[in-house]
This record gives structure tokens, C-alpha cells and sequence, in this order.
């Protein structure tokens, strides 16, 4: 706890109240992981099921996002979406079992037009995206289309294969296929290949415009038989073709940890970038392409892919991505004909017991001081203050007409006879916000109050006066806390 500093607040004159039930809020451990993801931020891997049309309502049971969540403490889960275009993702359950567990998030609301929307999915900290094509208004049938192709038989044209594809090593989402479609009328499409030497190649979404465009189609399973060609067979419609990918021995080698060298800094809650590499010697037994991808721990994993030109002692950086859950130092496995582990140390989150955002910066902080005292019977007065090592200070009053503070209350900072709040905030030394103006309106929201433990939390959003006297946006306001 830091030591708050000098912030003074009185309200008073508060008229009339009506008690309300007290709620109460049992306590449950909550589950710790993080959510799995590409270099590129995108869930991974990620299911997008159901047909989403403009000015349709969603079934909750059949529009759904699967994603998979690396567990690391057991416990209830809250995995939730962004709202978009008038649509949300959630799911609430209790995870039983660490380590990968799959998770189905329902849709809820109804898409107001047609586009491809991109959704941020959010669990303990850690967050990925998943994209969503909605179709015009009317247009929720499959669509018409027809794989490009030419000769007999016929072979796809335009096919591009992206991807090493490794005898005995499984496919990633980086090995796509993409096919040449001319789409005759627009609607929901899912094409799935035969599976030939372990592999199956699939896609599924919508087209919105007619016309000739791209296929990707991502493959699945693990490469088996002889190296070399492989002709895959796929049906769309009334059309087929097949199309090649080139299946190869791979590399053989083993890793030295020991010569482990890690790159950037580790935190728990902040995804990882470009930045965040380990270097590392490898003996190459025998030379080829390689695919490299280490076991997700703690929300990490490490991956590079290439090919090694030559046999013996030479050196390989791996790339990390997805984002660390919990602080602490953790053994990462690499693969190899030999395996072995090197440490990554993750230092813990910072606490954040307040947050909000006002216009485009966001500011952060820990709890100072909390305290729930009455002022005139029945009237509470709930005071909270926090701060952070940038010397940001917050300061919030709840009033409560009726001495209770209970869950789903309102409290606006438009002073009445009703709850009111009072809200300040200093940003370093200048004094950003002193809200008592009455066309300015934050509104705090009660979501849990536990009043054997004594904790509070709240969120809050609205407008503020700013120091300068411009009006300022404030959206995803919360704090918590234990009080006095």
C-alpha cells in the first residue's frame, strides 16, 4: 500500500431514501490462465460455428466460438467478448482439470448489418481475437460457388500452399491452402477435403460479394506415409478438384538449454512481442526443414520454422508469443530427439484495484484506503481512495440514502436527493477532474458487496469536467477493495 495523499471530500443534504434488501455475494476461487494465441493475436485455435446474418437474432446454441484456455489453478471462469455490431460471445463454467481445456462461448444479441466483425475474447488478464463475417439481411443461405479448376481430372487452379508439412508432425495453422472460388450467390459456405496421409484441409464462413475471390482452406492432423507429393481431393457443390502439398523427412536434431539465452522482459498479463526470443544452440543430426513449436506453459509458447542446410552445432532463435498468466519462473520443454527444458522468470502483475480509461489514455492503480463510516443516520458514506507509482490519485464517494450498499445500486454524480457520488481524480500534480457540475454524469454501479469480508467492488462510466473545463469520455471504470 502506498500512502495516499491529501484528498478531501464532503456531501451533504442528502434527502429521502427507501430501503432496499441487502445482497449478498458468496465468495468462489476463481480459475488462473490464459487464453491461446498466435504471433499474430489471434485465438488459437478458434472455431466459429452458426450462420450470422444482418437483423437476425443468434441462437445461442448453434452461434458459438470455440477457443482453447491453458489452465493453470482450477476454479470457476468468466470468458467473455466485446460487444460488436450488436452481438457478444460468453461462457461461465468451473474448470476441473489444469492444462488445455476447450471452451464454447455462446452468442447473444443480434448483428445490425452485414461485414466481418473482429472480436477481442478476454480471460484472467490475458486476451486473443476471433473474427466474424456477418451476411446481408435475407442472405443466411449457403452460398453458390464453384472451385476454379482445369484438366481432367481436374486440378484446382490458382492453389497456394503455405506451410512446412512434416512426416509425424503435427499441422498448425500455418499451413493453409488457398483455392480460386467464383461465387455466384453470397450466403454461408464450410468445406471440408478428404483426408489423405493423415492430413484433412477445411474452412468454413461466409462470402459477401459475388464473383471469382480466395478460398482458405487450414489443414489439420499429422503427415503420414512416404515423403513426397500428395493429391488432395476436395468438393464444394456440384464442383471438385484436387489440388498438391509436398510432404517432407524433416530435420533431426537436439537442443542444448544450457546455452538458452532469453530476450525481453516477462510480466504476467502483457502479451508477448517480436521482442520476446530465446536463443539457443542446436545439433542438427540430420538437415531439412523444420517446424518448432515448444509446449504452451504459463500462457507461452516459442516457435520458429526454416530449414537446416547442414549438419552439427549451430544456433536458432525462437519466437514467443501468447501471454504469460502468473509471475514466477517456469521450465519451458523444446521438442527433439532429445528434450530438455531452459527457464523463463515472469515477474507477477502489478496490482490493479482501480481502473478506467478517459478519452484515449487509460489510467491504473492499487487501493490506498477504504472506508465505510455513517455521516447522519441512515446516510453512509463509502470513501476510496487509490494511487500508483505515477502519482495518479483517484477519490471516490458513494452516499447511500438508506445506510445499506447493496449489489446492482446506482450512484450518479449529479448531486439529488437520491445516492449520490463524487468522483476526483489527479493525474501526477494537475487536477484532472472535480465532477459536481450537473451536465456532467458519471454513474457507479454496485456489482459485488460482501459485507462479512468487507469488499466492495463497482464499476463506472459517463463524463467528466476536466481541469481545463473540456468534457471527457470515461468508459470502463472499476475498482475494488477491502474496506475499513
Amino acid at each position: 500500500m502506498k500512502k495516499f495523499t491529501g484528498i478531501f471530500f464532503v456531501l451533504s443534504s442528502i434527502l429521502f431514501s427507501c430501503q432496499k434488501e441487502l445482497s449478498y455475494e458468496g465468495s468462489d476461487n476463481p480459475a488462473q490462465g490464459s487464453l491461446q494465441s498466435e504471433a499474430s493475436g489471434d485465438c488459437l485455435p478458434k472455431t466459429v460455428k452458426g450462420v450470422y446474418e444482418a437483423t437476425k437474432a443468434l441462437v445461442a446454441d448453434s452461434n458459438t466460438i470455440t477457443i482453447s484456455v491453458d489452465v493453470l489453478q482450477t476454479g470457476s471462469y468468466l470468458i467473455t467478448t466485446d460487444t460488436v455490431n450488436g452481438y457478444f460471445f460468453n461462457a461461465s463454467g468451473r474448470f476441473t482439470s489444469t492444462g488445455i481445456n476447450s471452451v464454447t462461448l455462446k452468442a447473444k444479441g443480434t448483428p445490425f448489418a452485414s461485414g466481418i466483425n473482429n472480436f477481442r475474447i478476454s480471460f484472467d488478464s490475458t486476451f486473443c481475437d476471433v473474427q466474424v463475417t456477418v451476411l446481408p439481411s435475407g442472405a443466411g443461405g449457403p452460398a453458390a460457388f464453384t472451385i476454379q479448376s482445369s484438366g481432367t481430372p481436374a486440378s484446382c487452379s490458382g492453389v497456394t500452399a503455405n506451410g512446412n508439412y512434416i512426416v509425424g508432425n503435427p499441422l498448425a495453422g500455418s499451413n493453409t491452402v488457398t483455392l480460386t472460388v467464383d461465387v455466384t450467390t453470397i450466403g454461408s459456405y464450410n468445406v471440408t477435403s478428404s483426408t489423405v496421409s493423415g492430413m484433412t484441409f477445411s474452412g468454413s464462413g461466409a462470402f459477401l460479394s459475388t464473383g471469382v475471390q480466395s478460398l482458405v482452406l487450414t489443414g489439420s492432423g499429422i503427415p503420414t506415409g512416404t515423403p513426397g507429393a500428395v493429391t488432395v481431393p476436395v468438393t464444394a457443390g456440384s464442383s471438385s478438384c484436387s489440388f498438391q502439398v509436398t510432404t517432407v523427412a524433416g530435420a533431426s536434431y537436439s537442443f542444448d538449454c544450457s546455452t538458452a539465452n532469453v530476450n525481453g522482459t516477462y510480466q504476467a498479463g502483457t502479451a508477448l512481442t517480436a521482442a520476446n526470443t530465446v536463443d539457443i544452440s542446436v545439433n542438427v543430426v540430420t538437415a531439412g526443414p523444420y517446424t518448432i513449436s515448444t509446449t504452451a506453459t504459463n500462457g507461452m509458447v516459442f516457435s520458429a520454422s526454416g530449414s537446416f542446410a547442414t549438419t552439427g552445432a549451430q544456433s536458432i532463435q525462437l519466437t514467443g508469443s501468447g501471454t504469460p498468466a502468473a509471475g514466477g519462473t517456469f521450465n519451458i520443454p523444446v521438442p527433439g530427439n532429445t528434450s530438455c527444458t531452459f527457464p523463463v522468470t515472469v515477474t507477477a502483475a502489478p496490482t490493479v484495484d482501480w481502473k478506467f480509461t478517459a478519452g484515449t489514455k487509460t489510467y491504473q492503480g492499487e487501493t490506498t484506503t477504504a472506508t465505510a463510516l455513517s455521516v447522519m443516520p441512515p446516510i453512509l458514506n463509502f470513501a476510496y481512495g487509490g494511487s500508483n507509482a505515477s502519482s495518479d490519485q483517484v477519490v471516490i464517494a458513494l452516499v447511500d440514502v438508506s445506510g445499506t450498499i447493496n449489489v446492482n445500486e446506482n450512484y450518479s454524480t449529479v448531486v439529488s436527493a437520491n445516492n449520490t457520488a463524487l468522483f476526483t481524480f489527479i493525474d501526477g500534480t494537475t487536477m484532472e477532474n472535480l465532477t459536481t457540475d450537473a451536465t456532467r454524469n458519471l454513474t457507479f454501479k454496485v456489482t459485488s458487496h460482501n459485507t462479512t469480508a468487507k469488499t466492495l467492488s463497482g464499476t463506472f462510466s459517463g463524463q467528466l469536467k476536466s481541469g481545463s473545463g473540456s468534457t471527457l469520455t470515461v468508459t470502463n471504470g472499476s475498482f475494488t477493495c477491502t474496506y475499513d
